[in-house]
């Protein structure tokens, strides 16, 4: 019995190895295949064909190279452009702020002189707001 177990254990071992060479050999098998069909689909070149390839690589690497260039001017344009605007823009609101302060200190110094002829005692309220109208470029009843 003891025979049979080592017999069944030395088959086992074979199948390993076996298995393990037959997928080296596969795939040492697959690369020469693959490289002799990339070898036979390839054309050689003669060398002229491959001095004229290498100056039509060189061209595109320098049509690839200008077309960066310019995109990245035209990047750069862009952001200036952009930058502009956004302070052309801050400028109009602040200009747009200190025009409300100042319509905001015309109306309270209208209205501190209203109180001020309201006190003075022979003007009439009514006169004060005109002439405060005619001031801020309103007109009479306006």
């Amino acid at each position: 019995m003891a025979n049979q177990n080592v017999i069944g254990q030395f088959k086992d071992e074979i199948g390993e190895v076996g298995s393990e060479t037959a997928t080296d050999v596969k795939d040492a098998i697959g690369e020469m295949i693959e490289q002799g069909v990339q070898s036979a689909t390839s054309p050689q070149l003669t060398p002229q064909q491959l001095q004229q390839k290498q100056q039509a690589d060189q061209k595109k690497e320098m049509d690839r190279q200008k077309q960066l260039v310019y995109t990245r001017n035209w990047l750069a344009n862009l952001q200036m452009a952009q930058a502009k605007v956004r302070q052309e823009e801050k400028q109009k609101q602040m200009q747009k702020q200190q025009a409300e302060e100042q319509e905001k200190q015309v109306k309270k110094v209208e209205k501190i002189q209203l109180q001020q002829a309201s006190k003075k005692p022979g003007v009439s309220e009514e006169v004060m707001r005109s002439q405060a109208e005619r001031k801020a470029g309103k007109g009479v009843g306006g």
